[in-house]
């Protein structure tokens, strides 16, 4: 059994996007019709990761930051 979810109009923050389990679900929330707003610490891999999630149905934004310092 597939369980579809349509998340058209909502927005998906993922931290920890740039690779990995964090890209796979930042994957799933913009195939289901999300904006993604990908966060992590490696701006390389982070905006590698938004370059392969931004086709025309998708919106994606990378935010570079450490989501562990409160500052």
């Amino acid at each position: 059994m597939r369980v579809t979810f349509d998340f058209s109009g909502q927005v998906a923050l993922v931290t920890g996007a740039a690779s990995g389990t964090g890209l796979a679900t930042a994957r799933a929330f913009a195939q289901a019709g999300a904006s993604v707003t990908l966060a992590d610490v490696n701006t390389d891999a982070l905006h590698h990761a938004m370059d392969s999630l931004r086709v025309p149905a998708h919106q994606v934004l990378a935010v570079a930051c450490d989501v562990t310092d409160e500052a």
